[in-house]
């Protein structure tokens, strides 16, 4: 099973990205080959590299699904 997070390109220094998952936190990732990364971009990542490079309305749904699993947990 793979743990995958949307997160936010806050900047990009050579091969290690900063994101923000939209916690606050600004955590270090690698690039893992993407090029063209940069500022703002939304991205999926996983093990601590960015796996894929998402549109908007990719992010805005990860983000929505991800909600929606956090309120279930908390009615368990």
């Amino acid at each position: 099973m793979c743990l995958s997070f949307p997160a936010r390109v806050v900047s990009v220094e050579g091969q290690i990205a900063f994101v923000d998952y939209g916690n606050g936190a600004i955590e270090p990732v690698i690039v893992n080959g993407f090029d063209d990364v940069k500022e703002g971009d939304p991205v999926v990542v996983s093990y601590g590299m960015i796996m894929e490079k998402i549109t908007e309305e990719e992010y805005a749904e990860m983000l929505r699904y991800q909600q929606e699993l956090m309120r279930a947990l908390q009615d368990v």
